[in-house]
């Protein structure tokens, strides 16, 4: 993986012109920047001389943006301010947006956004249409509280999933992949039964929670085919199963797992 400092960014007009949206943002989304913001975005961005801006906020950015199309350092340094978290002080949903769009629009161009503790960071990816593979640990930006409606039991899930950090960071692959897979079963089964009303209760198993989670637009399709994936490792908890498989995961296996369980819990925080 290349460090930010290596990337050559190099963006086409229409992604410019597109990044420029989504620094300005309009009034129909949360993240609208009048004229002095966006000048003080630029600069915290480290653009010197800014000046104010003048005339349609959106051609204005699009127009610094296209003239700064070959200084590599400027376009990283709105890019990576437009994901930093002291952007959006006490407004992190906000953040969250951003960043899932804009790491959307730099997969067609092969880079994406991600964190190293609260700072993001650039990387390059295959260019694609499809969301970025789940290939850096992601971050929880969901309160389990939010999810779950017994606060206990949200303390519980959360020691759990930091358990599973603990198991993944010594290289206890297997036994992150279980805890993983029962967190997973465990949020599912709570978030249904809390939204069941006067229906039937529904099933605990694992497929069957993640089947209606997807059919009910709780956690979005991808998250719900990888999830799949981790249920089948799940079952690696029988040791009968994993020799006949033939089987052992590695931490790959784990970082997709996290990403699964992570993603899925940020969606239900947002379902919620």
């Amino acid at each position: 993986m290349n460090d930010t400092a290596e990337i050559a960014v190099e963006l086409d007009d229409n992604v410019l012109d597109r990044l420029a949206s989504l620094i300005c943002g309009d009034d129909s989304t949360p993240y609208y920047r009048p004229g002095y913001k966006i000048s003080a975005f630029l600069e915290a961005a480290g653009w010197r001389r800014v000046g104010e801006v003048e005339g349609p906020r959106r051609a204005w950015v699009s127009d610094m943006l296209k003239r700064r199309r070959r200084d590599s350092q400027a376009l990283q340094g709105v890019i990576l301010r437009l994901a930093d978290p002291r952007e959006y002080l006490d407004e992190d949903d906000v953040r969250v947006l951003v960043v899932k769009e804009l790491n959307q629009l730099l997969a067609v161009e092969g880079y994406q956004v991600v964190y190293s503790g609260s700072r993001p960071k650039l990387v390059e990816r295959p260019q694609t249409m499809q969301r970025p593979e789940m290939r850096e640990p992601i971050e929880l930006v969901a309160d389990l509280g939010d999810i779950v409606s017994d606060a206990e039991f949200g303390k519980h899930l959360r020691a759990r999933l930091d358990e599973a950090h603990t198991c993944w960071s010594a290289g206890a692959c297997t036994a992150a992949i279980i805890m993983l897979g029962s967190l997973l079963e465990g949020v599912l089964y709570e978030f249904a039964i809390s939204r069941r009303g006067e229906g039937p209760r529904p099933s605990d198993h694992l497929e069957s929670l993640i089947n209606l989670a997807q059919e009910k637009k709780w956690i979005a399709k991808d998250v719900s085919d990888y999830a799949h994936v981790l249920r089948d490792h799940r079952n690696l908890v029988h040791p009968k199963k994993q020799i006949t498989q033939g089987y052992t995961p590695e931490d790959d296996t784990v970082r997709i797992a996290w990403n699964v369980v992570v993603a899925a819990l940020n969606d239900l925080a947002e379902a919620g």
